[in-house]
């Protein structure tokens, strides 16, 4: 490669592979710090792990809480850090009876100890009958397969339970949705300036999932969905 100098040319493709190697030096350090700033962040989370029960039994006085913060039925989130890396944990939901699944607790849990994957461990979510949110509608002509429930944003929040990562979504409910649990309640992360778009949950509302399975039985036999997308996402560090 040749860059122009007055009326004559100089090779510059030395000096920018010695650039490109230099950069790429400093990603090395860059990534470095992006793991350093999360491990600290798990470490000071892991501290307030008592404050945050404490939070709890105030929640636990006011009706609709996490309803507000994220979705229907839900009356707790915890998030479970390992003492020795606090930077895996575990999310568990637990939730008040309903008309969809028998299970009184729902986790996921990530081991983020291999730099190369993610270990994610699901919960099984035992659907009474007749209920499952994550039965995949008709596909349309033409329409690809898909096993993340990221990539659309029609899919039910509970096909994250089915996702062998969903990181993503974990970091924020981590990192975000759970220590700022008063500020979604009131409103006010909306308005925050920390980030372009703050997540918010969309309610999983009983009457609008109701109205949908009613209203897709004739276009699909036996299979029930649910009119409550999750809103994609910018990840928070």
């Amino acid at each position: 490669m040749v860059a122009a100098n007055g009326d004559s040319t100089i090779d510059i493709e030395g000096p920018l592979k010695e650039l490109g190697d230099i950069y790429a030096d400093i990603g090395v350090i860059v990534d470095q710090l992006v793991e350093e700033e999360a491990a600290l962040h798990a470490k000071y989370e892991l501290k307030k792990v008592d404050l945050y029960k404490k939070r709890q039994a105030v929640i636990d006085k006011i009706p609709g809480f996490w309803h507000t913060c994220a979705i229907t039925y839900l009356q707790s989130i915890d998030i479970e850090r390992s003492a020795s890396t606090p930077v895996n944990y575990k999310i568990v939901f637990k939730f008040a009876e309903n008309p969809y699944f028998t299970n009184s607790e729902l986790a996921k849990e990530f081991d983020f100890s291999d730099k190369g994957s993610i270990k994610v461990v699901n919960s099984s979510i035992d659907w009474k009958e007749g209920k499952n949110l994550t039965a995949s509608p008709a596909k349309t002509e033409g329409e690809e397969d898909s096993d993340n429930f990221t990539e659309n944003e029609d899919t039910s929040f509970f096909c994250w339970f089915n996702d062998e990562n969903g990181s993503d979504l974990a970091d924020m409910i981590a990192n975000d949705l759970f220590p700022l649990a008063l500020m979604y309640f009131t409103g006010s992360a909306e308005n925050s300036d920390d980030d372009d778009e703050l997540p918010v949950f969309d309610e999983l509302d009983q009457n609008d999932v109701e109205e949908e399975i009613e209203a897709s039985d004739d276009a699909v036999s036996d299979e029930e969905t649910e009119d409550a997308p999750v809103t994609k996402r910018s990840k928070r560090t």
